[in-house]
């Protein structure tokens, strides 16, 4: 298997020193975001606790686009709306907010 080429906008934000995700969903397609950082998920919970959680998990995934753009996201989300929630649910899980703890009392 040939390996893939990355897209411009990928290797463009690599070069500034942009941590990149590579996200592949299960028809194989991929996706590349920038690594949420504190800002961007402080932004995310600020956003999702005014009870506005839908548009907190899509201004995410908008935000740290970079291949395809946040356009071409937008018009994806109009045919495949649940898409979004998956992706949002992928960077979440990607700085460590979809971690489970057991615990235990002592």
């Amino acid at each position: 298997m040939a390996p893939t080429t990355l897209p411009k906008s990928v290797i463009d934000a690599q070069s500034k020193g942009i941590t990149v995700l590579e996200l592949t969903g299960d028809n194989e397609e991929k996706y590349y975001f920038q690594k949420p950082g504190t800002a961007d998920i402080n932004r995310f919970i600020a956003t999702a606790t005014k009870g506005k959680a839908a548009q907190a998990a899509r201004n995410l995934v908008i935000e740290m686009a970079i291949a395809p753009t946040s356009e071409e996201l937008s018009a994806e989300f109009q045919a495949q709306p649940g898409r979004m929630v998956a992706l949002n649910s992928a960077l979440q899980g990607a700085v460590g907010m979809n971690e489970d703890f057991a615990t235990k009392k002592l």
